[in-house]
């Protein structure tokens, strides 16, 4: 079902800089947060979680917005009727979606069991569903990722018991993409010692990692960070927090070089100051792959004193090693859900949410957030710079996140950027507080 058109120019999208286009607001968007967006074959697709269906006919599944115009306007939102499934389609949890050079959609649409993954071949207009598109049940936060070289789908996704990733193919037509029967665990979530260990008792499944003698390690805040393919070797990389013990958090990067069955774990060094597990936990670690395969990876990482800054590592050798960290929000003083996109080999745009007010995020009940858009020519250098600029002022007041009593969760966890043809930073992000409500909002570089 199509719904509705772009509406311009809501006052709580914030105000755009000279250099952005002014904020388009999308339809039927009231109450959403943390949007996905993908360009291609002339479209920007976007998706948004409806929240976990239950069994009420009344419910729809996770719907996304098109635009065929470069985004002077949206057709949506459409909620997919999906064919092939009898009954409703479990959805509306964490979704994600990207296309494949031939411009067919791919939406990830998880419901805590399972994921359902769609696939739409005309434009959003009709979708075929598969409902339990992996085969390891129980799962959160899932990322989509295309790979070239192998003609497949990848999909990695919080497990009971790890980081799994899942491949599909796309030898036999799109509609083989959504059914991954290839399942990989990439990251468990414990370690012993130097021995990762998988708890496979039936109480201690969910949370394996509270118990064993001695007690068991958490190697990472499983929830990925995300998931990127080098497009000319068709190596695969995907992002965690890991977590380290007493010596605090991190940035983990897993790499692998045979289509996801086996997986190699490499840290980025200097990543975690202040001794907690959480240290990199604002919110995700968005991964990217230039058409040379260089590797780069950001981060929100908290300082002593609570803010958090934007860090930016990268690698020129497949993820072997790793430029020293630096900081991508110098202008800021604390800051959230950094999105990264190329735009070309060295050069980077990375957009996040920041504030002049220092301290913890969950507890700036007085600070006003802008969205910025930081820019790097020099990302592959021992010591890149980042020149960050205001893209839309004031689109957020209060605290953002996550769980003590005075916090606003109504931005949920994340948006995201995506670099188009012209190598224009496209920005879909969430604008509101509890208090007002929240909607998508849509700005470009001009």
């Amino acid at each position: 079902m199509v719904v509705g058109v772009l509406i311009v120019g809501s006052g709580t999208g914030g105000a755009a800089s000279a250099t952005f286009t002014s904020p388009q607001q999308l339809p039927g968007s009231a109450g959403f947060g943390e949007p996905s967006i993908a360009i291609g074959s002339g479209r920007i697709v976007v998706t948004a979680p409806n929240g976990l269906l239950t069994t009420a006919t009344t419910d729809q599944p996770s719907p996304v917005w098109i635009s065929t115009n470069g985004g002077t306007s949206f057709q949506g939102p459409i909620f997919p009727a999906d064919a092939g499934v009898v009954g409703m389609p479990a959805g509306g949890g964490d979704t994600d979606v990207i296309l494949d050079p031939a411009g067919d959609i791919f939406q990830t649409d998880l419901w805590l069991v399972d994921t359902t993954t769609r696939v739409s071949t005309d434009g959003g207009q009709t979708w075929l569903s598969d409902v339990y598109s992996h085969t390891s049940p129980g799962d959160d936060r899932p990322w989509l990722a295309y790979s070239g070289p192998s003609n497949s789908l990848y999909m990695v996704y919080d497990g009971l018991d790890a980081v799994h990733v899942a491949r599909s193919s796309l030898a036999a037509g799109p509609q083989g993409g959504i059914a991954f029967v290839q399942d990989v665990p990439a990251v468990p979530e414990c370690l012993l010692g130097d021995q990762y260990i998988v708890d496979t008792g039936d109480v201690s499944l969910a949370n394996p990692c509270y118990g064993g003698t001695p007690a068991n390690i958490r190697q990472c805040v499983c929830p990925p960070g995300g998931i990127a393919v080098d497009q000319n070797t068709g190596i695969v990389y995907i992002t965690y927090s890991r977590q380290n013990g007493a010596a605090g958090g991190g940035v983990g990067v897993a790499r692998s070089e045979d289509q996801g069955l086996t997986w190699t774990q490499t840290p980025i060094p200097g990543t975690g100051s202040t001794g907690s597990a959480f240290d990199t936990e604002w919110n995700f670690q968005p991964v990217k792959i230039d058409s040379l395969g260089n590797v780069y990876v950001t981060w929100g990482e908290v300082k002593k004193g609570g803010s958090v800054a934007i860090r930016f590592s990268a690698s020129k050798d497949h993820g072997a090693a790793w430029t020293k960290p630096v900081t991508v929000s110098t202008t800021t003083a604390s800051n959230v859900f950094p999105t990264m996109d190329i735009v070309a080999p060295g050069q980077v745009d990375i957009a996040y949410y920041g504030t002049k007010s220092s301290g913890d995020p969950n507890s700036l009940t007085k600070a006003t957030w802008s969205l910025y858009l930081a820019k790097s020519v020099n990302a592959l250098s021992k010591a890149p710079s980042f020149s960050a600029k205001t893209a839309v002022a004031g689109m957020h007041t209060g605290p953002i996140e996550s769980s003590n009593g005075t916090s606003d969760r109504s931005l949920l966890d994340f948006f995201q950027v995506a670099v188009d043809p012209a190598g224009k930073a496209n920005i879909m992000y969430t604008a509101g507080d509890q208090n007002i409500g929240t909607d998508l909002f849509f700005t470009k570089e001009k």
